[in-house]
């Protein structure tokens, strides 16, 4: 997949305000720090996804003078790439920037090569907005995410960062057999030998690890489905896995809070997908009304 730094001027056809849109480069990360406000994206998590042009990719959106209206994140999860966030300076609120950002991050992906994009919609919230504008169709049933520690790893059992991690891929998880798994394979990630395991794509989002997909029958699995992943997380320096459980599964809520899990939404989410395929290639018209609320789970 071809890492690309194409500009795309926004003037008219967005704000209308000479607002330039390119990909952050190496090197640029008090910019995108500047805007983040979360303290676990700090500035060693954005060099590291700076420096992963293959896999990340930070979109600004710059005014005239150089200074960033809007920063917007994203990973390869798969073949598509995962909207993450979208970061606005104070100023450019109300404008249009956050969509703005948005677009120019969704015309990058697609000339970049990649399948389509996906993001977590909270289907009843405001920034379902936003993934309306961007065309992304939820599917599938409502989800929470939960993030699990991983019990064998801890900061101290990071790697020293002298080779490059890998920072996306798949992996096997031996669970076929014995009943339906608790969420389906999200991302269409090819099943060699669905009968003896299930194959995942995963991408390091921080210190977690985001599987697309839980195979587990039961929570009684879940200690098998950790295993599975501990050599990847040890590997990368992840200390915790994210997990999609069924949201109406209140047995596996109650399981995973004795467990020290954290769900990551306010409500349920579905994932939603926009298939470059499958897309007419129309362009929306950005409107200042929409939600420019920063997103960060």
């Amino acid at each position: 997949m071809a890492a690309t730094d194409n500009r795309n001027s926004l003037a008219g056809r967005h704000l209308g305000s000479g607002l330039v849109a390119r990909r952050l480069r190496s090197g640029e990360t008090g910019t995108a720090l500047r805007l983040c406000p979360f303290e676990d994206i700090d500035a060693e998590v954005i060099s590291r996804e700076l420096a992963a042009e293959a896999d990340y990719c930070w979109m600004g959106l710059f005014a005239p003078d150089g200074t960033a209206a809007a920063v917007h994140r994203a990973m390869r999860w798969h073949r598509h790439l995962l909207l993450k966030g979208v970061f606005v300076d104070a100023s450019y609120r109300g404008s249009g920037a956050a969509l703005s950002a948005a677009f120019a991050i969704r015309d990058w992906a697609r000339q970049a090569g990649y399948a389509g994009t996906l993001a977590w919609v909270e289907p009843n919230k405001p920034e379902a907005r936003l993934a309306d504008r961007l065309r992304l169709r939820p599917g599938g049933p409502l989800l929470h995410r939960y993030l699990v520690p991983l019990p064998s790893t801890s900061n101290s059992a990071r790697p020293e960062a002298t080779v490059p991690r890998p920072t996306a891929g798949t992996l096997a998880v031996p669970l076929g057999n014995g009943g339906a798994p608790m969420v389906q394979e999200l991302l269409g990630v090819r099943q060699e030998h669905p009968a003896t395991g299930t194959c995942l794509g995963w991408v390091l989002d921080r210190s977690r690890l985001v599987l697309g997909g839980n195979p587990c029958r039961s929570v009684d699995d879940l200690n098998t489905l950790l295993a599975a992943v501990e050599e990847t997380a040890v590997f990368t320096g992840a200390t915790a896995v994210e997990i999609p459980f069924e949201a109406a599964d209140l047995h596996a809520a109650l399981s995973l809070a004795g467990l020290g899990a954290r769900r990551l939404s306010r409500s349920p989410v579905k994932l939603g997908v926009l298939s470059f395929e499958d897309d007419g290639a129309s362009r929306a018209t950005v409107r200042s009304t929409a939600a420019e609320t920063d997103r960060h789970d």
